[in-house]
């Protein structure tokens, strides 16, 4: 038998184990949001495409309410009802979310910093092994102008499973417009990273968000 066919028969189940999985996202939302005094309600739809941005992934409305506990620290609670695409049923999987945490921001002359913690779980199938995380992401937004605002930020998760281990890690960079005093746009680019997981996975995310004050 041929040498390099052995040697790709021996390496086979190591070469398949450590497949890596690349796909090209678009996500696509629009929100709507309420100041009460110290409170911030928020409320959203997004939809979300896959397989080279050819095929609806899911789609999800969001509401949460942030509160003003004192100057540059607030606090947060979310709930979302998605719909999963499941692949093997051709049908859609109902989901439900929650996450709490905390957030701290801070503004340097014309940078805005910001650091976010929480925990979030979901619904999940028994062998997802616990669908419980915590997520930390840092951001830090320039004002180039009166109504462009780029920014870059950095994520991680965190999963409680029997491993316990950091398993996603999102890098994002992009730029918010502000089309008058009460709405504006967001484009951004994320990468992210699964690993730690049965299915490794690179993901290129290409956004667009549009916001309202009421």
């Amino acid at each position: 038998m041929n040498k390099k066919l052995i040697i790709i028969l021996l390496l086979f189940p190591f070469l398949t184990k450590a497949q890596v999985v690349s796909d090209a996202k678009v996500w696509a939302g629009v929100s709507v949001n309420k100041k009460i005094k110290k409170f911030e309600f928020s409320f959203s739809e997004e939809l979300r495409m896959d397989e080279n941005a050819s095929h609806v992934d899911k789609f999800f409305s969001e509401i949460g309410a942030q509160y003003k506990v004192i100057k540059g620290v607030y606090v947060a609670l979310n709930y979302r009802y998605s719909r999963d695409n499941d692949y093997e049923t051709r049908n859609y999987d109902m989901k439900h979310r929650i996450d709490i945490g905390v957030t701290y921001k801070h503004k340097l002359n014309d940078f805005r910093f910001s650091f976010r913690t929480k925990v979030q779980t979901k619904s999940a199938l028994p062998e997802d092994n616990n669908p419980t995380f915590s997520r930390n992401k840092l951001a830090i937004k320039y004002k180039l102008k009166k109504n462009i605002i780029p920014f870059v930020a950095y994520e991680f998760y965190y999963q409680f499973n029997d491993e316990k281990v950091i398993n996603r890690t999102r890098i994002s960079l992009g730029s918010s417009y502000k089309i008058n005093d009460n709405s504006a746009v967001k484009l951004f680019y994320m990468y992210e990273n699964k690993f730690n997981t049965r299915n490794l996975k690179h993901n290129h995310v290409y956004g667009v968000s549009y916001s309202i004050d009421l």
